[in-house]
């Protein structure tokens, strides 16, 4: 079941720059874009946001800002920050936000080169790439087997999603079933792939 995400930024182009983002996020459903928070908070307490994405920006007195949003939101929505500067990071971080980007409309990335979100039964992870070893196909699933962790991570989205959001020259993928971080092979047999962890099958006639 996907979640539910909501967008609230004052630049109309901004919103819609994220709701591009949003779109290319598998277990992501945008419920509503707002661009002023009384809003946003009214549809809030109709409808349940497991997400949501808040721009921070200067604001008139007497408005609400960005943050003070945040604050009236409940426990169980989890908060993207968006900004032009990373002047606000620390402040988000303290109300754990899941995220921070600093995003401009100058063709910009919309996230930090070495992240991706996915999604890990009732939470939402914001992985480090540097951290991942190798994916693993498990139908629906993936197994995403990462340096730090002693067992690996099952999220709900395809490989194909995996392949298109991971750097090309990093990661290669050698079976429908597997993706490999390059530095992570030791060597190449016939019949499979030297993982430095574990021997990953892998049959030519199947590529």
């Amino acid at each position: 079941m996907n979640l539910n995400c909501a967008i609230l930024h004052a630049d109309p182009a901004m919103v819609e720059k994220l709701q591009d983002f949003v779109g290319k996020v598998p277990f992501l459903t945008l419920c509503g874009t707002y661009t002023e928070s009384v809003s946003a908070l009214k549809d809030y307490y109709v409808t349940k946001v497991e997400v949501y994405i808040v721009g921070l920006s200067p604001v008139a007195p007497g408005e609400i800002s960005g943050m003070d949003f945040c604050r009236l939101l409940s426990a169980y929505t989890r908060i993207i920050f968006v900004a032009d500067t990373d002047r606000y990071a620390a402040a988000c971080f303290r109300v754990d936000a899941l995220d921070y980007l600093v995003v401009k409309l100058d063709g910009q990335p919309d996230l930090p080169p070495k992240v991706i979100y996915l999604r890990s039964d009732s939470r939402i992870l914001r992985l480090d790439l540097d951290d991942i070893c190798y994916i693993e196909s498990c139908g629906d699933y993936v197994k995403i087997h990462c340096r730090s962790e002693s067992r690996p991570l099952m999220s709900l989205c395809t490989m194909k999603y995996m392949e298109g959001n991971l750097p090309a020259g990093d990661f290669v993928r050698v079976h429908r079933s597997y993706i490999v971080r390059l530095w992570a092979l030791d060597s190449i047999g016939n019949s499979y792939f030297d993982d430095v962890y574990e021997l990953l099958p892998y049959e030519l006639e199947d590529n």
